[in-house]
């Protein structure tokens, strides 16, 4: 069972990890002793993420249980600022985060990311699933791209999300699922809209993907209720542009365990959330 909830969370994003004591040392080589003693590193989105040298934002729900931990409360999609001094951040960090709140939020946050960090600071983005490979692995018919939907098929795993084990509905609402959660029929989210395989098909033969997406994402809303909901897409070219428009000059598409930063390598705290279906991007503030 205790392996069934560890699954599952991560599967939401939220990664169960030990601080290692030697871990800190790192921090206090690399940085200066006032940005470590006053955890001057901000991972948006934390989860069950915990480490000393760290602050951890996030928004706190029941949804998330017990696993959320030394948190402060932000709501990406409030409007109000990130609760970070300007020019202070050394690092911010966010691991799947941005596909669960509406692009209006995610413009806000990347502005506030680049206001917040000091010069020469690294914004690291990582989000998933890659809009751009999720789609060619779900046009192509490609079943075992999508293997984390066996999580969801053992009774007991999937009820409190879905009518019926994930792996019974066709590949084509399976990805609508991990697009725009609550149009897909066998998602419990309550919707006015719930399309089928051939619809999905029909839609992106009219309209391509960027289009496709767009429309699907269009119909989506933020549920406090359901923050794990996916309500936005993301590839590469389009966390660039926003990060370029908030201000960012030096916007690079990175890679697993391939940050400019040294800490940020470590991929027992980062980066270890799906790898496989992620998409990395990094901005630096020089100016």
């Amino acid at each position: 069972m205790k392996q069934v909830v560890l699954g599952a969370l991560r599967a939401r994003g939220l990664n169960i990890v030990r601080v290692r004591s030697d871990d800190v040392a790192d921090y206090r080589r690399l940085y200066p002793k006032s940005a470590v003693d006053e955890r001057r590193f901000y991972n948006v989105g934390a989860g069950s993420f915990s480490h000393p040298c760290w602050t951890n934002i996030d928004f706190i729900s029941d949804w998330y249980g017990s696993v959320q931990k030394n948190v402060v409360h932000h709501d990406l999609m409030s409007g109000e600022p990130l609760p970070i001094s300007d020019a202070s951040a050394e690092v911010i960090y966010t691991s799947h985060t941005i596909e669960h709140v509406k692009d209006d939020a995610v413009a806000r946050l990347f502005r506030e990311a680049h206001l917040a960090l000091k010069l020469g600071g690294v914004f690291r983005v990582t989000t998933g699933p890659d809009a751009e490979s999720d789609f060619a692995a779900m046009m192509r018919g490609d079943e075992e791209w999508f293997h984390w939907d066996r999580r969801y098929d053992a009774p007991g795993s999937y009820e409190g999300m879905l009518h019926a084990p994930a792996t019974s509905r066709p590949l084509e609402e399976r990805w609508l699922r991990h697009v725009a959660s609550m149009l897909a029929p066998n998602d419990k989210t309550p919707s006015d809209h719930k399309f089928t395989a051939i619809e999905i098909r029909r839609i992106v033969a009219e309209r391509g993907r960027v289009g496709a997406l767009d429309y699907f994402t269009s119909l989506t809303a933020f549920d406090p209720q359901r923050p794990g909901n996916h309500v936005s897409w993301w590839d590469a070219t389009k966390i660039t542009t926003f990060l370029e428009v908030a201000g960012f000059k030096t916007v690079y598409r990175s890679g697993y365990s391939q940050s400019v930063c040294p800490v940020l390598r470590n991929t027992l705290y980062f980066d270890n959330t799906h790898p496989q279906m992620s998409v990395y991007v990094e901005a630096i503030k020089d100016f």
